[in-house]
């Protein structure tokens, strides 16, 4: 949380050095090459990100023992490499410097895992299964299965608004103070099956599915600085590095689900209460721009890493790990079009 403060208070300040009307000089760049829209522009990202996420690291474990030792393997999810999008458009004063921006991002992931043990060796980390033929909850664990398999799937929905001022500290570094706005939702389901278990008859059955979700909305204040430095620049062509950092202070509410069913129409309820509380994130782009500048309009591309940190994201309750508070980490590749006119 300190190194959170500490960043929030850099931004203030840069905010307030820099947002107020600066001198024009001769050796300065043309404003047209700021980082922020100078009149209107609209923007397309291609996102190519993947996910982790501390909690996924442990949906089931399977236990070797012996007389004489015994031997734990924890199995993760792994969450594939997937396209997204983000689109925005931004309107900005020439005479003032001063621009607003709003842009919206859709990102989804799935991430996968099985396993197969003989004879029979797989525990499950959910609640559901730990309840099976043991309502008082006194039991040592759940059944042991030995196939089992899950598909964890993430939808990220996010919404910003910006206000933000263009300005020159040296001849080639500019940067662009803002505050703002972020609304959004993260939804996350698990579901997951179950086989043949080592159980005896009458409480034998072939298959069970236990499912899970962990759904997020929240909104509050966002505020960052984007930067640009100029590396190469031409009559109509611009070569730079770009550095954008923001971070939101949210309100944020949870709901979860948890519901195990099996062929013998066995069916357990998990009833977790909702949780209201605050959510932060931070998020971190570097990457490399070109601009093409024609004779009132201007196209922009940048190519570079993006990644977004939500902290506390993942809240359910596992039977191994108890109540989590675990943050998610978007990584990858972003592109963007920008046409300015």
């Amino acid at each position: 949380m300190r190194t959170f403060f500490t960043f929030l208070s850099f931004v203030t300040s840069a905010f307030l050095l820099y947002a107020a009307p600066q001198m024009d000089t001769q050796d300065k760049i043309s404003d047209k090459h700021l980082p922020g829209p100078q009149e209107v522009n609209l923007f397309a990202d291609l996102l190519v990100w993947t996910a982790r996420e501390a909690g996924s690291d442990c949906w089931a474990e399977v236990i070797h023992s012996d007389s004489s030792s015994s031997s734990n393997d924890l199995h993760e999810v792994h969450f594939k490499w997937d396209p997204g999008l983000r689109i925005g458009v931004g309107y900005g004063m020439k005479h003032d410097r001063w621009n607003t921006q709003a842009h919206y991002t859709w990102f989804k992931t799935r991430g996968t895992d099985h396993i197969s043990s003989s004879p029979g060796t797989v525990h499950s980390s959910f609640l559901g299964n730990f309840y099976l033929n043991n309502p008082s909850g006194t039991g040592l664990s759940g059944p042991t299965y030995q196939k089992a398999r899950i598909l964890w799937t993430i939808l990220f929905n996010l919404f910003d608004w910006e206000v933000g001022r263009n300005c020159w500290i040296s001849r080639s570094v500019a940067m662009r103070p803002f505050l703002g706005a972020k609304a959004g939702w993260i939804h996350q389901s698990m579901h997951s099956k179950w086989e043949h278990p080592n159980l005896s008859s009458p409480q034998f059955f072939n298959l069970a599915t236990e499912n899970l979700k962990n759904n997020f909305w929240g909104i509050g204040p966002e505020f960052g600085i984007n930067t640009k430095w100029i590396l190469i620049s031409g009559q109509r062509q611009l070569f730079h590095l770009l550095g954008d950092f923001s971070g939101a202070l949210m309100w944020g509410h949870w709901s979860f689900g948890d519901v195990f069913n099996n062929d013998l129409q066995q069916k357990i309820l998990i009833n977790l209460q909702d949780i209201n509380s605050g959510a932060w994130t931070l998020r971190a782009f570097m990457g490399f721009g070109w601009d093409v500048h024609f004779s009132t309009q201007c196209l922009r591309t940048k190519l570079g890493y993006e990644m977004q940190f939500w902290f506390d994201q993942l809240q359910f309750y596992s039977f191994t790990g108890g109540r989590l508070d675990n943050e998610l980490t978007l990584q990858g590749g972003t592109f963007e079009i920008c046409f300015d006119f």
